[in-house]
């Protein structure tokens, strides 16, 4: 899954966009510091979402997001 953008969305919360998936909007909660897809958005225009698409977005996510961790707790 290509991460087009993400943005924080309060509460330990992110919104998520991707490629594959444009007109559909992904919701993930932070549990320690790994973000769990919640739910997503789904709209009729995209494909179907299986458990694969979950697990490779979650992938995406934490990966793009792991900068984030190391700089909030270095301040």
């Amino acid at each position: 899954m290509n991460l087009i953008r993400w943005s924080y969305a309060g509460r330990g919360r992110v919104r998520a966009y991707f490629e594959e998936l444009p007109h559909s909007v992904v919701h993930l909660s932070r549990i320690r510091k790994k973000y769990f897809v919640r739910f997503v958005d789904w709209s009729n225009l995209d494909a179907v979402v299986n458990k694969e698409d979950l697990i490779l977005i979650e992938q995406s996510v934490n990966e793009a997001l792991a900068d984030e961790f190391t700089i909030k707790n270095h301040k």
